[in-house]
This record gives structure tokens, C-alpha cells and sequence, in this order.
């Protein structure tokens, strides 16, 4: 299995509770094996997931439907 990571940064400041709501939307996917975000960068969302059955696209796309303002970053 291929495994990919992605960052997405999260435009505005939200509370890490709403940040540890969005882990939990991401990790909904049955493709992403892990979300996670830090504290020293709050505004990012690093998230491991398999390519072959999931995208980036909708990845972010699930995020965005939560009200965020949110992009991928290149790595």
C-alpha cells in the first residue's frame, strides 16, 4: 500500500477544540490513517492517508465543509 502525507493549513485561529473536531471529521474517511495537529503549529493539519481509495481534494473538502478557510501546502 502506498501511503501519503499531506498538510493542510487552516486560515483562521480556532480553538484547538474545533481543530481536534476536524481531526475527527478527516479521520471519518476509511483511507486516513492518522490526523493530527500541534500545538507549535496550530494552523496546520498533517494528515496520512492511502491514496489508492481517497484524494487530497476530498480531504480538504472535508475540512472546508466545517467553515474553515483552509489549502493544502506542498511538502
Amino acid at each position: 500500500m502506498d501511503i501519503v502525507d499531506m498538510i493542510v493549513h487552516v486560515d483562521e485561529t480556532i480553538p484547538s477544540e474545533k481543530m481536534h473536531e476536524l481531526e475527527d471529521t478527516v479521520r471519518t474517511d476509511a483511507c486516513v490513517i492518522s490526523a493530527c495537529s500541534s500545538t507549535e503549529n496550530p494552523h496546520m493539519l498533517v494528515v496520512t492517508y492511502n491514496p489508492a481509495c481517497t484524494s487530497s481534494g476530498k480531504l480538504l473538502n472535508m475540512v472546508q465543509a466545517q467553515g474553515v478557510h483552509a489549502e493544502l501546502v506542498g511538502l
